[in-house]
């Protein structure tokens, strides 16, 4: 039976959370909100109406959640037109892996559409994945597990045929949600997420446990 493997992007294919989270302090700061490391963390994974939201009433600000967010969106678009982005250690291997046993690519993750195509378009990766499910496409974000069902619909796949990388607490409970099975990769800069709920751990792409799942798929 063809099974599919769904990727998070940001944290799991480069550590785009790190650019991410200067963006967004340098915002919070103009706004004149202080969030803590922890809250920002707890935000990592989840919908930016969800995130913005909690600023506004947090911060008592006067803008309209979609204003917020838009301003976000345009920041974070200049942060990754303006730098380099280079793939996680281990991630082309992974990926060719995959293509050698013919197991289709998804990237299912809660960014705009304009930013995942911008990302895959620098860092050359266009060719390596089949479909594209973005945060703008489900009714609900993660933790909910909508996204990565409308993934699995698009190849009418049974949920429990789908492997998920995802590096963030609310991306993992959103693929155990959703009945897949769920490798949670520990990236630092993502904050201290945890991937408890996770069917396997990994601080490395490469890790041979790792692989012996990807094996058990073709």
């Amino acid at each position: 039976m063809t099974k599919i493997f769904i990727f998070d992007l940001d944290g799991v294919l480069l550590d785009s959370e790190s650019l991410y989270k200067k963006v967004n302090f340098e915002l919070f700061e103009d706004l004149g909100v202080e969030i803590t490391d922890e809250e920002y963390n707890s935000f990592i994974g989840i919908s930016g109406e969800k995130m913005w939201g909690y600023i506004k009433e947090k911060g008592d600000l006067p803008q309209p959640v979609e204003e917020l967010r838009v301003m976000e969106r345009e920041r974070k678009y200049i942060g990754l037109s303006e730098n380099e982005l280079i793939p996680n250690p281990g991630l082309m291997e992974l990926l060719n892996t995959l293509e050698s046993y013919s197991i289709p690519r998804v990237i299912a993750s809660s960014g705009l559409m304009k930013n995942i195509e911008l990302i895959l378009s620098k860092m050359n990766l266009k060719n390596y994945f089949s479909h594209i499910v973005s945060g703008e496409m489900p009714k609900k974000g993660k933790p909910a597990p909508d996204i990565f069902l409308l993934a699995a619909s698009h190849f009418d796949i049974d949920p429990k045929e789908c492997i998920v990388l995802e590096d963030s607490r609310n991306g993992t409970l959103a693929a155990k949600a959703a009945g897949m099975t769920c490798v949670g990769y520990i990236n630092p800069g993502s904050g201290n997420q945890d991937l408890s709920k996770a069917d396997l751990i990994i601080s490395d792409l490469k890790d041979e446990r790792f692989y012996s799942l990807i094996t058990s798929l073709s």
